[in-house]
């Protein structure tokens, strides 16, 4: 059995007031094409379909327009999850028709998929199903997946406090539990003799974030501890972190596909992708990526010679189309006409910060005032001398720095 999982499509999002529909068809026909090119049997889209929970008409469309291709007319499983950013509501609105094309879409933790009436060999269907569980016939395969759902689980969804302090720390605890007992209490459902699947759309400890992930509190409530997660899955897919990565510490390979397109400048060098695994039953799986070409660069420009060096960089290296964050260093300010005829040059700048000396001391005054005493002598002893200091004379100089301190705090 082959999978593709992927997540975060944000359909409808836009990059500081720009349009992407385009760019978002064009990766949504990307996906399809990839699915068919592999040959993929069922197909996991973990959560943040949408970027808000009232998408334009045109979003919803290229969804499910695109759930419909890679359904291939019901021969191929897929199962779509609700993220944060997604109504519930929306999401499983479409199941009556959806299921009848082995789609499955599932809104809140606590929905349930009802087994299919019809069980046609040569469709995809539905064959044993419970809350937050389905368990799937792929024709194509000729197999069975079990697979565990767990919609985005926030105590609003959930209709239920999840503790009764107001303390962070004791939130998150409880939190992480109850994914923990969440998962736990299917266990007795899943068997050695088939495939062993979840998904889930949350923050597992220790992931890495973007910009673009506005709602995500890293280290806050929200956040699930990595031993809370189970180890009879054979691979866990996720959503809601924008840069492909595995997950360390879990009993279960666990996995956070990424966005198809980076939505922010912090993701400007994240390479994009959908993960794919072959997969059978009691098997270890090893997933890969194929990465994917669509949608526009983001770029992240230095300029420090003022206008002519933009002008060349433009003519030699700024033809392809992009969105371009640009620091343009200049010896003086400039006037709103000035920025506005840079703008002219290139269609694609969304931020234009000029940088003149004056604010360029400023900058760094602030970015001292922030470094930590052995990172400023550090600096101050490579300008001096030339060379990084050893360790040994970094320890010294921290150790005399504390003394001097500790003197200054006695005279006081």
């Amino acid at each position: 059995m082959r999978v593709l999982h992927t997540a975060d499509w944000h359909l409808g999002k836009t990059l500081e007031g720009r349009d992407r529909q385009n760019e978002q068809i064009e990766v949504m026909d990307e996906i399809c094409q990839i699915a068919d090119d592999e040959k993929i049997d069922l197909v996991l889209i973990a959560g943040d379909i949408y970027q808000s929970v009232n998408p334009p008409a045109w979003a919803e469309h290229l969804f499910y327009e695109t759930i419909h291709r890679l359904s291939n007319y019901g021969k191929r499983g897929v199962v779509v999850i609700a993220g944060n950013h997604d109504q519930p509501e929306r999401i499983r609105a479409a199941n009556p028709l959806a299921d009848k094309q082995g789609i499955y879409l599932l809104g809140l933790p606590t929905d349930e998929i009802y087994p299919s009436q019809l069980k046609n060999h040569g469709q995809v269907y539905a064959e044993k199903t419970g809350i937050g569980w389905l368990e799937l016939y792929l024709p194509t395969a000729n197999q069975t997946a079990m697979v565990s759902t767990l919609p985005y689980p926030s105590e609003s969804r959930l209709k239920q406090l999840f503790h009764e302090s107001a303390d962070v720390k004791e939130i998150r605890e409880s939190y992480s539990a109850f994914v923990h007992q969440w998962f736990q209490s299917q266990r007795s459902i899943f068997r050695a003799n088939t495939v062993n699947l979840a998904m889930s759309h949350l923050f597992v400890q220790g992931g890495q974030a973007s910009d673009s992930e506005i709602e995500i509190q890293v280290g806050g409530a929200y956040t699930v501890n990595p031993i809370h997660i189970p180890d009879f899955f054979q691979y866990i897919a996720l959503g809601h972190l924008h840069r492909p990565q595995d997950v360390k510490g879990t009993l279960s390979l666990t996995r956070y596909a990424g966005s198809p397109l980076a939505y922010s400048f912090s993701e400007a060098n994240h390479k994009k992708s959908v993960t794919i695994f072959d997969v059978n039953p009691n098997d270890s799986v090893q997933p890969y990526e194929i990465y994917l070409s669509s949608g526009k660069l983001l770029i992240q420009k230095k300029i420090k010679n003022g206008i002519p060096e933009l002008e060349e960089w433009l003519t030699n290296e700024g033809t392809t189309p992009a969105w371009i964050d640009l620091e343009l260093h200049m010896p003086h300010p400039l006037s709103m006409e000035e920025i506005q005829r840079i703008r002219k040059m290139n269609e694609g700048f969304i931020h234009i910060r000029v940088v003149t000396p004056e604010l360029e001391q400023a900058m760094e005054a602030i970015e001292m005032q922030s470094k930590q005493p052995s990172e400023l002598f550090k600096r101050f002893y490579q300008q001096r001398i030339g060379a990084e200091p050893r360790k040994e004379i970094v320890d010294l100089f921290l150790k005399l720095f504390q003394q001097q301190n500790d003197e200054e705090v006695e005279e006081y």
